[in-house]
């Protein structure tokens, strides 16, 4: 009756080993302090919000609607940001 138990137990020392939920709390003396990153920045994002129609627009999105705006005559805008789509936006109707 031992042997299905030492089986069960080899079992889940393997499903642990491959899914990582034995990875809790230090590792010990020779492995670094994992280092996360604070929080979301803009590169992390893919997608911004305009104010002045509520929708969201992709990075994509954004560069076509800035070459209109260009083509349109409008002044080179630094970057790409909430403020620049807002006025990309603002500048097409």
């Amino acid at each position: 009756m031992n042997a299905p138990m030492k089986t069960i137990m080899r079992f889940r020392t393997y499903l642990e080993s491959i899914s990582g939920t034995e990875m809790i709390g230090s590792m010990g003396p020779n492995y670094g302090t994992p280092v996360l990153r604070p929080g979301v920045d803009m590169g992390d994002v893919t997608l911004m919000h305009c104010s002045v129609d509520g929708k969201m627009y992709t990075k994509e999105e954004y560069d076509e609607l800035y070459k209109q705006y260009i083509a349109r005559g409008g002044k080179p805008l630094d970057g790409v940001n909430k403020s620049n789509l807002d006025l990309i936006v603002g500048d097409r109707g």
